[in-house]
C-alpha cells in the first residue's frame, strides 16, 4: 500500500462525517424552531340531540402559524391535545389531528385549523371543566400541546408545539 491512499481515505472518510453538518438539513431544522404558534381562536358549538347519549360537542380550534425564516413549509400533519386550565388544575380534553394539509410561505403566516369532537360520554367526565370554560368571566386558560410534521423541499422535519389562550381574567 502506498502512503498516499492511506492519507486519501481518511480525507474521504472526515469528508463524509461532516457532509450531515453541511446539509440543509441542519437549516431546515433551525427554521423549522423559529416557527411561532398562536392560539388565535377557540370556537365550541354544542350540538344537542336526543337521545342525550347522541349530543356533540364540537371544538375548533385557529392555531396561527408565523414563518420568520426564508424556508417555507409544507405542513402534512398535526398530532396535539387540547386541555382547559380553569385554575384548579390542567384538564385533559380530546385529542385533535390536522385534516387538511398547509403551505407556510417563507416570510409569512397562515392559519392551523383543527377540530376535536366529544361525545355525550365525553361531556359527561369533563363538564366540570367545560363548564368553567364556557361560562363568561370565569379565569382560566386554553392550551394546546402536541406536534407538527412538516416537509421543506423534500425533506420531513417535526417539531413540538405549545400554545395557550386565556379567557375571562386567565391565569
Amino acid at each position: 500500500m502506498r502512503p498516499g491512499w492511506m492519507a486519501q481515505g481518511w480525507l474521504v472518510l472526515a469528508l463524509l462525517a461532516a457532509a450531515p453538518a453541511c446539509s440543509p438539513v441542519a437549516g431546515y431544522q433551525a427554521a423549522a424552531r423559529s416557527l411561532r404558534f398562536s392560539l388565535d381562536r377557540v370556537e365550541p358549538r354544542l350540538q344537542l340531540a336526543l337521545p342525550l347519549d347522541r349530543s356533540r360537542l364540537q371544538v375548533d380550534l385557529t392555531l396561527g402559524v408565523e414563518n420568520p425564516s426564508a424556508v417555507p413549509f409544507h405542513v402534512q400533519d398535526f398530532q396535539g391535545e387540547v386541555r382547559v386550565d380553569t385554575g384548579t388544575g390542567m384538564q385533559p380534553l380530546g385529542r385533535l389531528e390536522l385534516t387538511r394539509a398547509l403551505d407556510l410561505p417563507a416570510g409569512g403566516r397562515a392559519d392551523l385549523v383543527v377540530s376535536a369532537a366529544f361525545t355525550y360520554q365525553d361531556l359527561a367526565q369533563r363538564w366540570p371543566a367545560l363548564q368553567a370554560a364556557l361560562r363568561d368571566g370565569r379565569p382560566g386558560a386554553w392550551e394546546l400541546a402536541g406536534s407538527l410534521g412538516a416537509v421543506v423541499h423534500g425533506i420531513p422535519v417535526r417539531l413540538p408545539v405549545k400554545t395557550r389562550q386565556g379567557f375571562g381574567a386567565a391565569p
